[in-house]
C-alpha cells in the first residue's frame, strides 16, 4: 500500500473545514494507485478513469464520514473497490462489455517501438512471457467480482490482510478463506487456459 502523504492529516483537517484546495495534493498523491486498482479490477482504461474520478468525488463529498479509524488510503481503496464492483455489475447487466487489457499501464505503444539488440530476453522469451501474462489477465477477468477484488488487493496491490479486511468490510479470517478459494479457482482457470 502507498505511504501516506506527508502532512496528510493536516490536509484532511483543512478539507473537513471546507478548504477545497487542500484536497488537490491528496488526489495527486493517490490518483495513480487508485487508477491502477480500478484498471486491474475492470481491465478498461476509460472505465478505470471514470471509477478513479468518481472515487475522489465521493471521497471529497463524504470526507465528514471519514473517522480516521483506518488509513485514508484504505478508505479510498474501499470506495474504489465498491465503484469498480458497481461498474462490473453494470457491465454484467449488459450496459457495456470490454476486453481486459491489464498489461499496458503506460501509454507507450511497445509493438511499434524500435528495440535495439542488447541483453534483453530473446523475442521468443518475450512472446512466451506476454502470452503467460495474457493468460493470467484472462483468468483474473473470469473470476467473479469478489474473488477478483481479493486477488487484486492481495496479489497485485500487495495489501496486508488487515487492510484488505478494512477495504472489504470483513474479518481477516474471511479474507484468508476467500483468498484461498479465489487462488484455487484462479489456478484451475490458468491450468485450463494453459492446456488449450
Amino acid at each position: 500500500m502507498i505511504s501516506p502523504l506527508p502532512g496528510e492529516q493536516e490536509l484532511l483537517d483543512r478539507c473537513a473545514k471546507g478548504d477545497t484546495a487542500a484536497f488537490g495534493p491528496l488526489v495527486t498523491h493517490y490518483e495513480t494507485v487508485i487508477f491502477n486498482l480500478a484498471f486491474r479490477m475492470l481491465g478498461n482504461r476509460e472505465d478505470a478513469r471514470d471509477v478513479a474520478q468518481e472515487t475522489f468525488v465521493r471521497a471529497f463529498r463524504k470526507l465528514a464520514d471519514f473517522e480516521g479509524r483506518a488509513r485514508f488510503a484504505t478508505w479510498l481503496y474501499t470506495i474504489a473497490v465498491n465503484q469498480s464492483r458497481s461498474q462490473l455489475r453494470r457491465r454484467a447487466a449488459g450496459m457495456r462489455k470490454s476486453e481486459v487489457q491489464m498489461s499496458a499501464l503506460d501509454s507507450n505503444d511497445d509493438e511499434h517501438r524500435y528495440d535495439p539488440p542488447g541483453d534483453d530476453p530473446a523475442p521468443d522469451d518475450r512472446l512466451r512471457a506476454q502470452e503467460a501474462r495474457g493468460q493470467i489477465e484472462q483468468a483474473i477477468a473470469e473470476l467473479d467480482e469478489d474473488a477478483r477484488a481479493i486477488v487484486v488487493l492481495r496479489d497485485i496491490e500487495e495489501l496486508d490482510y488487515a487492510s484488505i479486511a478494512d477495504v472489504l468490510g470483513c474479518s481477516r479470517g474471511t479474507v484468508k478463506s476467500r483468498l484461498h478459494r479465489a487462488r484455487c479457482e484462479l489456478r484451475q482457470k490458468l491450468t485450463r487456459l494453459a492446456t488449450r
